[in-house]
């Protein structure tokens, strides 16, 4: 069974599909999930994947159609390493079951932190909860990790937060590996991103079903 990607609203509006749990088709399932922009889904944001992947719940993913630094800070906006696409193929490959695709339009803008989280909860069967150590959410950025510990825990979900992934003695990041590009350094770019190769001006290219 292909990879479910589904609406923001959909997913709020109780319109989900079936998604693929131990080889069978479960409605709403109880799920594992991580949350983030995922750009290049380099090595850093593969730790957070994999722990919802190796969980035995509902790997879930929770992103965005655009990155939120588009509309948050255009100015120092510099793009995007992957397309929405490449990421979705990446994250199929990983083993992730269901993608959430966040519009970042005023209303989401809005959510609170507490709100957003509990709509995971609630609407998202969620059981287990992968974090970054630097990760914030709601609006004006309202919750820090130990926010979301602190309301996962209220709701007895598990929240677990994953620290940064270091490679050649520095913190992988989307910056780090911009650089990367910017000097035309491919190969540190590939190793950043945990690939074999990377070359930017080719598209991922695999069997897919979105």
């Amino acid at each position: 069974m292909c990879m479910q990607a589904l609406d923001w609203d959909d997913f709020i509006n109780g319109k989900a599909d079936t998604a693929a749990v131990g080889g069978s088709a479960v409605a709403n399932p109880p799920s594992a999930m991580t949350i983030g922009a995922f750009d290049g889904v380099h090595r850093g944001h593969q730790a957070l994947i994999r722990r919802v992947t190796d969980h035995g719940l509902c790997p879930t993913v929770i992103t965005f159609r655009k990155n939120p630094k588009q509309a948050l800070a255009p100015q120092t906006y510099a793009g995007d390493i992957s397309t929405l696409h490449e990421k979705l193929v990446i994250f199929e490959r990983m083993g992730v079951r269901r993608t959430i695709l966040i519009d970042f339009s005023e209303d989401f803008r809005r959510l609170k932190g507490r709100e957003f989280i509990e709509l995971l909860i609630y609407k998202g069967n969620l059981r287990f909860l992968v974090v970054g150590y630097n990760f914030r959410c709601g609006s004006r950025l309202d919750t820090d990790v130990q926010g979301v510990k602190s309301i996962t825990a209220e709701h007895g979900v598990a929240c677990e937060v994953v620290e940064p992934v270091m490679f050649l003695g520095e913190r992988v990041s989307s910056s780090r590996i911009r650089a990367a590009v910017g000097e035309g350094d491919w190969a540190k770019a590939a190793a950043l991103l945990g690939r074999e190769a990377f070359d930017p001006r080719h598209a991922f290219q695999s069997p897919h079903c979105f």
